[in-house]
């Protein structure tokens, strides 16, 4: 059975969060890119609120101000962090379109200009 790792309370970002989504922040774009084409191929209703999207207006979301919550769990091998960004071209009948990452921060990380 896989460990459980205890969660923070979702809460806004911190500027360490906020440095860990952006340093991420064209994977996260790509894997979103990826995503909906793959689920556009076999279950268009996955990404159906975004159709009216390209790419670009798509993943045009900046993480200073679009990741608007996060929760985090420290494991012996870092820190898991999952975010929760707005797509700020979804706001429909159904309120602000989101999307959920997990990301992964490795522990004695050397940050180069600090």
């Amino acid at each position: 059975m896989a460990d459980k790792v205890p969660l923070s309370e979702p809460h806004p970002p911190t500027s360490r969060g906020i440095e860990a989504f952006n340093e991420v922040l064209p994977k996260i774009k790509q894997a979103v890119v990826s995503s909906r084409r793959d689920w556009n191929k076999h279950e268009p209703r996955m990404w159906a609120r975004a159709n009216s999207l390209d790419d670009n207006d798509l993943t045009s979301f900046v993480i200073e101000d679009d990741l608007v919550e996060v929760r985090a769990g420290s494991t012996s091998y870092g820190t898991i962090v999952f975010g929760k960004i707005r797509i700020p071209g979804i706001k429909d009948e159904e309120g602000e379109g989101f999307i959920h990452v997990r990301i992964h921060d490795p522990p004695n990380k050397v940050w180069l200009g600090l």
